[in-house]
């Protein structure tokens, strides 16, 4: 009977550590393509992530299917993502826009963006605090990818730009 027990309090605590969810991740990777003059990056959140923040806005319990239906919802989605992350080129910034997204079946979020034509040249910076201001452990990390190689800088609260 106590080994059942102590095997009970064993799963439950296994099952607590496996559902937790104590790091906050989100992961851009970007390219430039120079026959369409433009950068194109997507961006993997985990979309609780998103939801909490939009419900905790709202004042109500959202989910990320009901976000994603909802125009004005999606589109405040959307505008948050876009301010969490940033590129310069030189002193210029890069501009993008959302052409889509994906709720995936494991609860990610994927958004697919493309910035405006701008040709390429110069010294670039790129800051990423998205999510930073709601979950100081969050960990950002973008993979760049110039001349078929991929250069991955990694991002936290403390140090969100880089070049």
């Amino acid at each position: 009977m106590k080994q059942k027990f102590l095997l009970l309090i064993g799963a439950i605590c296994l099952t607590a550590v496996v559902f937790s969810h104590d790091y906050h991740f989100a992961f851009l990777e970007m390219e430039y393509y120079p026959t369409e003059q433009q950068f194109q990056a997507s961006l993997k959140v985990t979309a609780h992530d998103l939801a909490f923040i939009t419900s905790k806005k709202h004042g109500q319990d959202l989910t990320m299917d009901q976000i994603l239906r909802t125009d004005s919802l999606r589109l405040e989605l959307e505008q948050y993502v876009l301010s969490g992350f940033s590129l310069f080129q030189n002193t210029q910034q890069v501009y993008f826009k959302v052409d889509g997204h994906e709720l995936t079946e494991n609860g990610e979020l994927v958004f697919y963006f493309s910035s405006e034509s701008i040709v390429r040249n110069g010294l670039l910076t790129f800051a990423f605090p998205l999510l930073t201001n709601y979950f100081p452990e969050q960990q950002n990390k973008l993979d760049f990818l110039k001349h078929g190689k991929h250069h991955t800088l990694t991002y936290l609260a403390t140090d969100n730009t880089k070049q």
